[in-house]
């Protein structure tokens, strides 16, 4: 039993992940009906030698390499639908010819097993009226078999005792089908019906963590303006223990929203042409520009892998953002290191399978049983105090999610002084455009372009956000750290104020109506390219679900924050952004 156990695993594991397991299941049961033909077939024929008339055994022995021919071709095209509808002429063909030349009870009993093949691949109600048509041609080839006088006629008793067999044979089959197909179809609804209830746990937390991380943030906020000097200690005691409620609060937060799962939608946003390497280039520019002083990233692409192929960019800018937003995690404190090199495995005519490599220092990576990889760096590593301990988890959740979803898997693998994360994706080329050699440095200077050093206090800054309240706490929060502050109530508003008006620096809240921010950043960009300018725009939101930071980033945002967060923290990005010159 653990070898037949181990020869259907392996049989199955040469499909792909995203083969549907009711193909998987048929193509199993041809390949096992076939193997059954062969052998049958083969033994009979070859113990019919010398007892049997030479058709006969012709019959047999060519049956037999016909079936394992039928496996070969099986299990190298995958044509299960081929393959099917051969190994049921294939068998019921035979079963007729040796009903037809049948001189003993052997040879005509065959024909009783051919609903035990066909019920299986056609499914029950093709399956009983192939299986009825089937009968009718048993006993047209009985009578015939009398009127040549072929060997010993068949009797009335013999024909119905046949019949009779081969119908409760058959409603045994059918029984036993029905019953699977009851219990699939139950099956299908539950998990249908978990699907619906994980759906809607994972929009109830996200709405949850949207309207209490809002207030929570405007607690926190306020209680950093609150001058405690002014504070009696009594009253200073009772404010400290309000803060320390609402960081333990924020604990419970950041707590719920980890339960919610990474998930992938199965159709892409978008299917456009896009530039591979400028893809990928214009991302690692993000980790460049924040990360100047600590991060070295270096991406080689193979000369053979051509420049534009058909899909979804955003996804392919995920990928990269969150495996290095890991990477960046990590405790070491020297200079990070970072090479990517892209290389072209195989090539059709419309697709190309491509393999990346990322090489960095050492990370400290396990994996759960799910097969998913993460880790957390030293304790000493993580700011004492700090509330938001998954700033320094890491976690590729969501790059590997997309990576399955086009056909690779993520592999990470550590030694000594280093990591190398490996994964493959399957791209659709776009035939359209012609292949062209990039150069990287005249490309990227011209995609990305440069930016001058801005002091934050002389910075001009749009605020996008439909909350009054919120408006009031982060311009209070700001309003003696920059020179201005104009506020625009949805992503419509800000579109009209970004073309009027010349502004340093854009905050840009995610859940608003009219038009949110992602599409309202996707439009500024697209209004920038014609421009050849930058506008650096720092997401503000209160959704911390887990993918959302990858998402604000890939619609071409600079940077993120969560809420509740600290004012300071923000102060940072903001100049992060303003004051790193080009």
């Amino acid at each position: 039993m653990h070898f037949l156990t181990g020869l259907f695993n392996w049989f199955l594991g040469r499909f792909e992940q995203q083969t549907d397991l009711q193909i998987k299941n048929k193509t199993l049961i041809i390949y096992v009906l076939s193997a059954v033909c062969f052998t049958s077939c083969l033994v009979f024929g070859a113990m019919n030698l010398y007892h049997e008339s030479g058709l006969i055994t012709f019959v047999l022995l060519g049956s037999s390499f016909l079936s394992l021919c039928n496996m070969f071709f099986l299990a190298y095209t995958r044509s299960y639908r081929r393959c099917g509808a051969f190994i049921i002429a294939l068998t019921g063909g035979l079963f007729l010819f040796l009903l037809f030349m049948s001189n003993n009870s052997l040879h005509s009993v065959w024909i009783v097993f051919f609903p035990l093949i066909i019920m299986p691949l056609l499914g029950l109600k093709r399956g009983q009226v192939v299986s009825l048509i089937y009968l009718l041609l048993a006993i047209m080839t009985i009578i015939a078999h009398n009127y040549y006088k072929i060997n010993q006629p068949f009797s009335i008793n013999n024909t119905a005792g046949l019949a009779g067999i081969y119908v409760i044979v058959f409603f045994l089959v059918y029984f036993f089908e029905y019953i699977i197909s009851v219990n699939r179809q139950q099956l299908e609804k539950l998990i249908l019906e978990s699907k619906t209830d994980n759906r809607q746990k994972d929009d109830f937390i996200s709405k949850l963590s949207h309207q209490i991380r809002t207030p929570l943030n405007n607690l926190t906020v306020v209680s950093n303006l609150v001058n405690k000097s002014k504070l009696d200690p009594e009253h200073r005691d009772l404010f400290e223990t309000i803060i320390a409620s609402t960081n333990n609060l924020i604990n419970v937060v950041n707590n719920i929203v980890k339960v919610s799962e990474v998930k992938i939608e199965k159709e892409l946003s978008t299917q456009v042409s896009f530039d591979l390497f400028s893809t990928i280039n214009n991302t690692l520019k993000l980790f460049r520009d924040q990360h100047r002083d600590r991060i070295n990233i270096q991406l080689n692409v193979s000369r053979n892998i051509r420049n534009y192929f058909i899909g979804d960019p955003i996804r392919i800018k995920q990928i990269f953002l969150n495996i290095i937003e890991n990477i960046i995690k990590s405790e070491t404190k020297d200079k990070l290191n970072i090479i990517i090199e892209v290389e072209q495995l195989k090539e059709s005519e419309a697709t190309a399978e491509l393999l990346f490599a990322v090489k960095c220092p050492s990370l400290r990576i396990d994996r759960d049983e799910f097969s998913n990889f993460y880790g957390k760096p030293d304790h000493d590593s993580i700011v004492s105090g700090t509330d938001l301990l998954d700033e320094f988890f890491l976690d590729f959740t969501i790059a590997r999610k997309i990576i399955q979803y086009y056909k690779g898997d993520l592999d990470i693998a550590s030694e000594e002084n280093k990591t190398l994360l490996n994964f493959t994706l399957e791209l659709r080329k776009d035939t359209r455009l012609p292949v062209h050699k990039h150069e990287p440095e005249k490309e990227t200077s011209k995609l990305l372009p440069g930016k001058k050093k801005i002091n934050l206090h002389d910075a001009n800054v749009l605020l996008v956000e439909d909350n009054a309240i919120n408006q009031k706490i982060i311009i209070l929060s700001l309003k003696n750290a920059v020179k201005n502050i104009d506020i625009a109530h949805h992503g419509k508003e800000a579109l009209d104020k970004f073309g009027t008006s010349k502004y340093d620096l854009i905050l840009m809240d995610i859940q608003m109506p009219v038009m949110n921010g992602i599409i309202a950043t996707k439009k500024i960009r697209e209004l920038e390219s014609a421009t050849n300018s930058h506008t650096p725009i720092i997401a503000i939101t209160a959704n911390a679900l887990s993918g959302d930071k990858e998402t604000c980033l890939a619609a071409g945002m600079n940077d993120y924050i969560s809420k509740p967060f600290h004012v300071d923290l923000l102060i940072q990005k903001m100049k992060n952004l303003l004051e790193t010159a080009e």
